[in-house]
């Protein structure tokens, strides 16, 4: 028997609002605060989707955040968790062992530090505070933390001393995070001018640049421009992507790692 319209209309409005108060939310929460099943819950986020009212991810739904606005890190670490735990296992397993690495500041790249103890002997760079925490919470030591204006949506540092600092230094491979990963301009963003200004100097500086994002970053451009396809090296993402959206990059002959 088919769910009552107005019912269903009802708890989506209170889906939207609470993934609203919330900003992020996974499948699994969402299906055991309502009651519903995971395929109830898809087509209510679906719906939601299409009115712009959340951003759907893969594993759960995001506040829909404007172009020049990103949720903070602790409320994006639970979407797509699973996704960016692959995508950070893929990232680490591409290092020789003893590189000099960048980590930028983004919950994906906080995946990639969680496994960097699978390769002790490289020497770690970011801005980000999570990040050095848990590189400290592995044992390792040789890492360094750059510091600068402190930037509470991602936790991290970034301005003229940041800038200043990484201008001093040079990377063997960079990790870089994004907002938006436009396919049809073929470039990155991230929605802060202070860390766009941060990742140009990062790559200005790194011999291989990865950007390293799961497929619900396959969308228009973020506030700041960073890099076009032809500044990066490759892209790592998980293997849900879609097909034609893995074509795009393919054609644009960047390395592609599927996680």
């Amino acid at each position: 028997m088919s769910e009552n319209f107005e019912l269903a209309a009802v708890r989506r409005g209170r889906v939207a609002d609470l993934v609203a108060s919330r900003g992020a939310m996974t499948l699994r929460e969402l299906c055991d605060h309502f009651g519903v099943s995971i395929a109830t819950m898809r087509r209510d986020l679906q719906a939601l989707d299409e009115e712009g009212r959340v951003e759907r991810t893969h594993g759960g739904a995001m506040r829909k955040a404007s172009v020049n606005g990103d949720l903070p890190n602790d409320q994006r670490k639970s979407v797509g968790a699973e996704e960016k735990r692959r995508i950070g296992l893929a990232a680490i397993s591409l290092l020789d062992g003893d590189e000099v690495v960048f980590l930028d500041a983004g919950t994906t790249a906080h995946a990639v530090a969680v496994e960097a103890i699978r390769k002790p002997k490289c020497t770690y760079v970011t801005t980000s505070l999570g990040i050095a925490r848990k590189l400290q919470s592995h044992g390792l030591t040789d890492f360094y933390l750059v510091g600068g204006s402190y930037e509470p949506i991602n936790d991290s540092f970034a301005g003229t001393l940041a800038i200043e600092a990484l201008r001093a230094l040079s990377f063997d491979v960079a990790f870089i995070c994004c907002s938006a990963i436009d396919l049809k301009a073929r470039s990155i963003s991230v929605a802060s001018e202070a860390y766009s200004q941060v990742q140009k100097e990062v790559l200005a500086t790194s011999r291989t640049k990865f950007v390293i994002a799961d497929s619900s970053k396959f969308k228009p451009s973020a506030f700041m421009r960073t890099a076009t396809f032809s500044q990066i090296s490759g892209v790592i993402t998980n293997s849900e992507a879609s097909k034609d959206d893995l074509d795009v990059l393919r054609k644009s002959k960047l390395e592609l790692v599927l996680a």
